[in-house]
């Protein structure tokens, strides 16, 4: 199991996720509210998707997809690792 790449949730995993954020049921999200769970752009969503650190979206046509709801949820709360960022909270003192 990488921290450097998505890993999907199991079927209780999705359940529990779905509960603590008081949804029922699992659907699936457009772009919009992708976005507005998430707050990271629709390019660095694709760029993200295609090495394998973002869930996959589903596509339902030539012009539409979507994403489940319980997996943006998983990756919201357990995001994968990021090494080699500029973090002024690990500086030391000088």
């Amino acid at each position: 199991m990488s921290k450097h790449q998505y890993n999907h949730p199991t079927p209780e995993q999705r359940r529990t996720i779905l509960e603590e954020y008081g949804f029922k049921y699992d659907r699936r999200i457009r772009e919009e509210e992708c976005y507005e769970i998430t707050s990271v752009s629709r390019s660095a969503r694709f760029n993200m998707e295609n090495e394998g650190r973002f869930p996959n979206r589903c596509h339902f046509g030539r012009n539409s997809c979507a994403w489940l709801l319980s997996e943006v949820l998983w990756w919201v709360r357990n995001p994968p690792v990021v090494e080699n960022v500029n973090n002024p909270h690990s500086r030391k003192p000088t």
